[in-house]
């Protein structure tokens, strides 16, 4: 899993990252900004065909491009958008789903080089 920089919690809401106090301003100076390949649920109605030989074929493959803020064992959040007066705008991924993550921009931070370990 890639190492994210460290967060501000914001004691109101449990164990959430405050995003009103976010240090970084863009996109990319918490986590890397990534493309992250993933299955997701699909439904097919009036098919003729089920392929009982590879299920998967049955599941929509999707991506999603956006700042890696969060990742553990359940759950992969990127980050889509961001704005001083309207917050974040957040995609949760359940991690398990994830085929492949594939990092299109390193953090930017000066720390960057020692949060990459």
């Amino acid at each position: 899993m890639t190492k994210l920089k460290g967060k501000k919690i914001n004691t109101r809401s449990g164990n959430m990252v405050d995003n009103t106090m976010r240090e970084a301003e863009t996109l990319g100076s918490v986590g890397p900004i990534v493309k992250v390949t993933w299955y997701d649920a699909a439904s097919t109605f009036k098919t003729y065909r089920i392929n009982a030989e590879d299920p998967k074929e049955h599941l929509t493959i999707c991506e999603t491009v956006g700042e890696m803020v969060a990742q553990d064992k359940y759950a992969t959040v990127l980050v889509m958008h961001g704005s001083q007066c309207d917050g974040a705008d957040i995609f949760a991924i359940p991690t398990d789903w994830c085929q492949k993550v594939e990092i299109l921009k390193e953090c930017t931070t000066e720390n960057s080089e020692s949060q990459q370990e």
